[in-house]
């Protein structure tokens, strides 16, 4: 009788610590699900989505902006992503620097560009059918054409 309570104890022991390990296991799978890293504006980055600004939503860029392509740097590119109503455009670039919110401003001929009144700032404006992005007069960025 003693040998089977002592038996009876080791499976029990056994079973839990089976048990616990599973369960660490599938915490740890939970952890890694596409879709579990949502951040505060609650758009899920594994899936391709970040926050927009301008569009007060969580998008695509590939599917919401207009890809553009550094003309010094082709590892470098950019996104510009406007606002529903247009007033403003929201840059989105590859690596560490940050977004830029430009609003829209008349220009002499009746085109639009947009920037901030600020030298420094970035310009972007569609010249010969597409766009661009310049500083300071200097092209930094282009439009991709879609058939690369």
């Amino acid at each position: 009788m003693k040998a089977g309570y002592i038996c009876l104890l080791l499976l029990m022991g056994a079973s839990v610590a089976l048990t616990a390990c599973g369960n660490t296991k599938n915490k740890k799978a939970e952890s890694n699900i596409v879709g579990n890293d949502k951040d505060e504006h609650g758009c899920i980055a594994s899936a391709g989505y970040t926050w927009s600004e301008v569009q007060k939503d969580c998008i695509r860029l590939w599917e919401k902006g207009v890809r553009m392509e550094d003309v010094a740097d082709k590892e470098k590119s950019a996104y510009i992503v406007f606002a529903p109503d247009s007033l403003q455009v929201e840059l989105f670039f590859s690596g560490d620097q940050p977004n830029e919110i430009l609003d829209r401003r008349s220009l002499p001929g009746g085109d639009y560009a947009w920037n901030v009144e600020d030298d420094d700032t970035k310009n972007v404006r569609q010249e010969n059918g597409k766009w661009t992005i310049s500083q300071r007069g200097n092209l930094i960025y282009q439009q991709v054409d879609e058939a690369k």
